[in-house]
């Protein structure tokens, strides 16, 4: 086993089910980056998920568990690749 392998966060499947465009409820979670009214980013296996939005709310959080649920006005979901796996600005930096 490498050094790198010994540190990989573990591979998670993620699912989404959102409810209208104010409940959205997330699976295979392993983090939260960050978290405002407007904006929420999600640690995923290989992505992170950002939700859009306006009076966004975490209702639910279990990361053991890897499910959250986020309420509000959900405008739009992003993928961006993760940084840590290799992104765009790591490969820039080398």
């Amino acid at each position: 086993m490498t050094d790198g392998q010994k540190n990989a966060a573990p591979k998670r499947p993620h699912t989404l089910q959102m409810e209208q465009n104010s409940r959205l409820c997330i699976g295979g979670v392993l983090g939260v980056k960050s978290y405002n009214e407007k904006e929420i980013s999600l640690i995923l296996s290989d992505y992170i998920l950002v939700i859009n939005g306006e009076g966004l709310n975490i209702g639910k959080l279990n990361i053991d568990e890897g499910s959250v649920a986020a309420e509000g006005i959900i405008l739009s979901l992003r993928y961006l690749k993760s940084l840590e796996k290799g992104g765009f600005l790591k490969r820039l930096a080398k």
